[in-house]
C-alpha cells in the first residue's frame, strides 16, 4: 500500500469567535484501493479535545471515527458507517459523556463533564461534532450551578414563579450579551 499526504493545514482557526479552537487537518489518499483519509485534531487552548478520521471512496463516507478527548485523556468515541452507529466510553475515567437527540433522533450535541460541571461541549451537524466556543461552556455552567430551592418555589403561585424565571432569563441574558 503506498500512501501519500497531499493537504496539511496547520494552527487554522476553526472559529472566528472563539479563537482558542484550532483544527489541524490532514488527508491522506491510497492509490490502490482510492481511499481518502481525513483526519482532524481540534484543539481548546492547545488540548485536545476532538479527533476525528474519516474514510471516503468516490466521494461518499465509508466510515467516521470522532474520538473525544478531555485534558490528554481519552473519554470516549462515536463511530458511523452507512448502517450501523455507536458509541464507546473508556473505563475508569473520572468524566461521564452525554448525547443529545432532536426529535427525530438526529445527533444534536455531545458533552463531557463531571457530577459538578460541564468540561467540554460539542455541536453536531450530519453527524460531525464540533467544539463550541468557551462562552457557551460557561454558559451552560451558569445554568448548572444556579441553585433551585423547593421550598420557596412551592410556595409561590404559578404566576410568581413565571415573574422570577423571567426574571432570572433576563439577567442572564443581560450578563452573557444576549439579545
Amino acid at each position: 500500500m503506498r500512501t501519500f499526504i497531499f493537504l496539511i493545514l496547520s494552527c487554522v482557526s476553526a472559529f472566528s469567535g472563539d479563537t482558542g479552537i484550532q483544527v489541524v487537518t490532514t488527508v491522506k489518499t491510497n492509490v490502490e484501493t482510492a481511499n481518502i483519509y481525513t483526519t482532524e485534531v481540534c484543539t481548546r487552548d492547545g488540548q485536545t479535545n476532538l479527533v476525528r478520521i474519516t474514510m471516503t471512496k468516490a466521494g461518499v463516507v465509508q466510515i467516521r471515527i470522532q474520538k473525544f478527548y478531555h485534558s490528554g485523556v481519552l473519554v470516549g468515541d462515536y463511530t458511523a458507517s452507512k448502517y450501523s452507529s455507536g458509541f464507546s466510553t473508556e473505563a475508569g475515567i473520572p468524566y461521564s459523556v452525554s448525547f443529545e437527540f432532536s426529535h427525530s433522533n438526529d445527533l444534536r450535541s455531545a458533552v463531557i463533564g463531571t457530577k459538578d460541571s460541564i468540561l467540554d461541549i460539542f455541536s453536531c451537524t450530519n453527524g460531525v461534532f464540533y467544539p463550541v466556543e468557551a462562552i457557551r461552556i460557561q454558559q451552560a455552567n451558569d445554568l448548572l450551578g444556579r441553585d433551585i430551592d423547593a421550598e420557596h418555589v412551592r410556595k409561590l403561585s404559578p404566576a410568581e414563579f413565571i415573574k422570577e424565571q423571567e426574571e432570572w432569563v433576563r439577567k442572564y441574558k443581560e450578563k452573557y450579551n444576549i439579545p
